[in-house]
């Protein structure tokens, strides 16, 4: 059965080691005047203008449109003071711009940096075209994510929009994620994205340009 296109971002699969996919979140920060829209799922990086207020960046991140570039983990989710309920909301998207009354205080921000955790994700393609078919022959490539659906997800249920870009595959280091298998060999049969002689599948891949990975500071 051909797949349907119904994109995700990137989920928890488990880890490498065959560890359940619990583990490697850490609680970063968003600047609540950052204009990214960030849902779970979405690839997030590091800040890296000068922000007001924001002492050392280390632990401040931004949605990236940048699908190709070294990222710091996947988006799970936040929490910030609203101004339309005034409390402490939980939110499974940062809606961007986001308003407080309280001073400086930015959004806190839960973020998987586990470097061995694999994902499930659904391929498309390109901005401007379809994706294609990724073959067995290509596991242990590298792959980009598509930036254009970056920030596009569902405001309802919080989650990703985005999709890998299949177009992007090759042994290039500086790609995001790693290919390792397709989600057929683990899904029930009849599962959506199991279909691999049609486009949209969904695949296993793993973390390849990331933070934890680089011997380079950022």
């Amino acid at each position: 059965m051909a797949n349907i296109s119904a994109p995700y971002g990137f989920r928890q699969f488990r880890r490498m080691d065959g560890g359940a996919p619990t583990a490697g979140f850490d609680t970063l920060t968003i600047m609540s005047s950052d204009t990214s829209v960030i849902f779970t799922g979405d690839p997030v990086a590091d800040l890296t203008g000068p922000a007001t207020g924001a002492a050392g960046f280390a632990d401040y991140v931004t949605g990236t449109t940048a699908g190709g570039a070294q990222v710091r983990g996947i988006f799970m989710g936040c929490e910030y003071y609203s101004n339309a309920v005034n409390r402490k909301v939980w939110s499974p998207y940062f809606p961007g711009s986001v308003a407080t009354s309280c001073g400086t205080n930015d959004v806190t921000a839960w973020v998987c940096t586990d470097p061995e955790m694999t994902w499930t994700v659904q391929v498309g393609g390109t901005s401007t075209g379809p994706g294609v078919i990724l073959l067995s022959s290509q596991t242990g490539l590298n792959i980009g994510f598509s930036s254009a659906t970056q920030g596009s997800g569902n405001v309802t249920t919080g989650i990703s929009a985005v999709t890998l870009n299949s177009t992007s595959i090759a042994t290039t280091n500086t790609l995001p994620f790693r290919f390792l298998d397709f989600y057929s060999n683990y899904a029930p049969p009849g599962s959506n994205g199991t279909d691999n002689t049609s486009v949209g599948q969904i695949v296993i891949v793993t973390a390849n340009n990331w933070d934890r990975l680089q011997l380079t500071g950022v």
